[in-house]
């Protein structure tokens, strides 16, 4: 589970799945012995001699990783229109998160009146929410390894719906908090399990765009929860309408994944002859979305139970994936911070120092860090796949995924700048653009980095793809949780100029593990993979 690459990461599943009675040789080697390099892989085949039996991309010179079987229930053979239709349907899980999490800050002062509670104690549920997502992903992640993709997907989505409603229809504070931690605990699963999706679906050199794509949608979730949520609460006057939203958020997510969802987990250590069939009719698709196609086949097909704990553990200790992880919870959480400082700031009537805005300029002001994400997704789009056939190119067809961390450093062009501008603006009671413009900037680094961190990770744990996403989105949301407690009252009592300065800084500190990373990156993962062939 510790080596760079798909190579180690299958061989780990074939050792688990050796005394089964599963073992066969498999129809087609997902990674061919010639594709396989020390600490990377062979994507091209300028670096190979002899091309016979490779399946190769549409470009003829691209090979396929994993190679794909002739099996009907091998989701790397489906469409290009039903890969992105789970694509978008996972993608709008993601957002679903985020957006009712978020969803908190705008409703919040018709909360606080109707209740009679200070802002601080309405908001506590707001900030138990961040935390929770952040715990429960590491919770649900496993099942899908030992269940399936599918059956977590659905089920939780089924569970976020019925407490989300319940958010909406709550008389008082206390049932509230109640709805409001139930539906956090069910919505996070949509978050970590996606990339399981684009990891079965998306050969290796396909994968840095569509998890652009993801995470454009991701990214800007945060921001899009309070813009709209301002915009209904604005017009209504009514703190449940932005509740009753998140509800048809969730609602089409739910009905999304009945439409579009299939199961992708294939395990590719079995040969075609002894994979268990998977009919594509509504209603052996709905068995399998429902779990119960996975309840009825041979255990050894998935990971056991206790392999899934293990392997989540496992990955954590990993010092390349630590470092990753330290460096997110480095740079994102202020992105929460930023959030519910503005909201108040600007908030606060302009007689008591603030801005003044109602709930609809409030909402208008969350398009800035929108706009960055979306630059961020287009700039990357190109760039992260232009910075792999460069290196492709130069080391004669290698890939290792250390190039996938280059744009790590532009992004903190971006986002160091940007934090220091909002603060100053802020501080200075400067022009609302001057604000938005820093933030913007901050989204746009921050879009920039989670890509590459991503990619990266999923590059170098192929075969654990939730699993790494689970610990990113914890390290992304623990530190949002924390920030939650203090940011308002250090902003007070410093100035917001210091207190920005200073995250800034952090978020300067927060690309020094990267630097070690990409510095010793190769040798870390060599010797993480030897020490599991070794057994330790």
């Amino acid at each position: 589970m510790g080596h760079s690459l798909e190579q180690s990461s299958t061989e780990g599943v074939k050792q688990q799945t050796e005394h089964s009675e599963f073992t066969r040789t498999a129809t087609v080697d997902p990674v061919p012995d010639v594709a396989i390099v020390e600490g990377g892989l062979l994507i091209s085949t300028e670096g190979l001699s002899n091309t016979t039996g490779l399946k190769l991309a549409s470009d003829g010179h691209t090979v396929l990783i994993p190679q794909p079987t002739d099996h009907e229930g091998d989701c790397l053979n489906w469409s290009s229109t039903r890969k992105h239709l789970v694509l978008a349907t996972v993608a709008w899980g993601a957002l679903t998160a985020d957006f009712v999490g978020a969803i908190g800050s705008a409703p919040l002062l018709l909360q606080s009146m109707e209740w009679g509670h200070s802002l601080d104690k309405t908001n506590q549920p707001n900030n138990i929410v961040v935390l929770l997502l952040g715990l429960f992903g590491v919770v649900w992640v496993p099942m899908a390894s030992y269940w399936g993709r599918a059956p977590v997907l659905f089920w939780t989505e089924v569970g976020a719906f019925c407490f989300t409603l319940g958010t909406a229809l709550s008389p008082n504070y206390e049932t509230f908090f109640a709805m409001r931690a139930l539906s956090a605990v069910f919505l996070t699963a949509s978050q970590t399990v996606a990339l399981a999706f684009l990891k079965d679906m998306f050969f290796f050199h396909e994968r840095a765009r569509k998890i652009g794509l993801w995470a454009c949608v991701y990214i800007c979730s945060p921001y899009i929860g309070p813009l709209l949520g301002n915009f209904v609460v604005g017009k209504t006057h009514k703190w449940e309408d932005a509740y009753w939203m998140g509800t048809g958020v969730v609602a089409i997510q739910v009905i999304l994944v009945v439409f579009f969802i299939d199961e992708t987990w294939f395990n590719r250590t079995v040969s075609s002859a002894y994979q268990p069939p998977r009919s594509q009719s509504f209603g052996a698709r709905m068995m399998r979305v429902t779990g119960l196609w996975q309840i009825g086949q041979d255990k050894s097909y998935f990971t056991s139970f206790k392999s899934a704990y293990h392997a989540l553990i496992v990955i954590i200790l990993q010092p390349h994936f630590a470092l990753v992880c330290i460096s997110y919870f480095l740079s994102f959480m202020w992105a929460i911070g930023i959030n519910i400082t503005t909201a108040i700031i600007f908030g606060t009537p302009k007689t008591f120092g603030g801005y003044g805005y109602d709930n609809i300029a409030l909402g208008w002001l969350h398009f800035s860090p929108i706009v960055g994400v979306i630059i961020a997704e287009v700039f990357g789009h190109y760039f992260n796949d232009f910075l792999a056939r460069q290196y492709i190119r130069r080391h004669q067809g290698v890939f290792e995924p250390e190039v996938r961390l280059w744009p790590i450093y532009i992004a903190g062009i971006f986002a160091i700048p940007g934090i220091v501008k909002v603060g100053q603006a802020i501080q200075r009671h400067l022009h609302v653009m001057a604000a938005a413009v820093g933030w913007g900037m901050y989204g746009l680094g921050v879009m920039l980095g989670s890509v590459a961190l991503t990619a990266y990770s999923l590059d170098s744990f192929p075969m654990a793809p939730a699993e790494v996403a689970a610990w990113l989105n914890l390290a992304r949301t623990i530190g949002g949780f924390a920030v939650g407690y203090f940011q308002q009252p250090w902003g007070k009592k410093t100035g917001y100029d210091v207190s920005f300065g200073i995250q800034a800084g952090i978020v300067t500190i927060s690309i020094l593990p990267i630097l070690v990373v990409h510095k010793y990156g190769h040798s870390m993962r060599l010797a993480t993979s030897k020490k599991f062939q070794n057994g330790l």
